[in-house]
């Protein structure tokens, strides 16, 4: 696991048991989209270097964002990745990605 550059060796000790269920998820969660990014042959995924861009991408966000995240949707955390990347800079303000969505209609 990769420490955050606030933590020291002895820091983790302090955790609460919450705080360390929650990095664990975190991790899982990680570990899980990295594993479907992969999978699903995204150029992105297989450059050196890749999954530690997506860990400082996991780490820098609130523990939350691990939690919610829908790893079917692997996709959608590198969406984001590039987002947050793009509105960096002040003259890509606002950044945003617009998707098609279809509305299946229901059968009564």
């Amino acid at each position: 696991m990769v420490m955050e550059d606030n933590e020291s060796c002895g820091s983790k000790a302090n955790d609460s048991p919450v705080q360390s269920r929650q990095q664990r998820k975190k991790l899982d969660v990680y570990n899980e989209v990295l594993r479907r990014l992969r999978d699903s042959d995204i150029e992105e995924a297989n450059r050196p270097g890749f999954d530690d861009e997506l860990w400082t991408h996991f780490n820098r966000l609130p523990t939350r964002y691990a939690l919610d995240v829908n790893v079917e949707r692997a996709e959608d955390v590198l969406k984001h990745k590039r987002l947050l990347h793009l509105a960096h800079d002040p003259a890509n303000r606002p950044a945003m990605e617009v998707r098609l969505v279809q509305k299946l209609a229901r059968v009564a």
